[in-house]
């Protein structure tokens, strides 16, 4: 899981444009997998992935590693996990877009377009 977040945290590095998405003050995104927690940090100064999952956050993402995983490969939309009751959530909706902004843009797996 871990290893799926640095390279979260790599692809907001080298996605600049992102960067005029990013608060001035670090954004808290926490992970929780039964019970092991994860946590990075988002602003526009830079994205780390913290050590310690336990402080505080601005958004809670709750559910098994497997979908976790799954979201931030790029399977699946936040948006449509939370529907079918694989994740939960805490946290406002527009903390909600901003985190789905955040994790489709930086998806380390592009589908390939479909063309009519």
């Amino acid at each position: 899981m871990r290893l799926y977040l640095e390279e979260l945290v790599d692809q907001c590095h080298s996605r600049y444009h992102l960067r005029l998405l990013f608060p001035d003050s670090p954004f808290v995104l926490q992970f929780q997998c039964e019970k092991e927690r994860y946590a990075i940090s988002v602003s526009n100064r830079g994205c780390a992935v913290l050590r310690d999952g336990s402080r505080q956050s601005h958004f809670d993402i709750k559910g098994k590693e497997k979908d976790m995983l799954s979201l931030l490969t790029g399977e699946e939309r936040l948006s449509q996990l939370i529907e079918s009751g694989i994740l939960e959530v805490k946290g406002g909706y527009r903390q909600l877009l901003f985190v789905e902004s955040i994790l489709w843009l930086t998806r380390s797996r592009v589908k390939e377009p479909v063309q009519v």
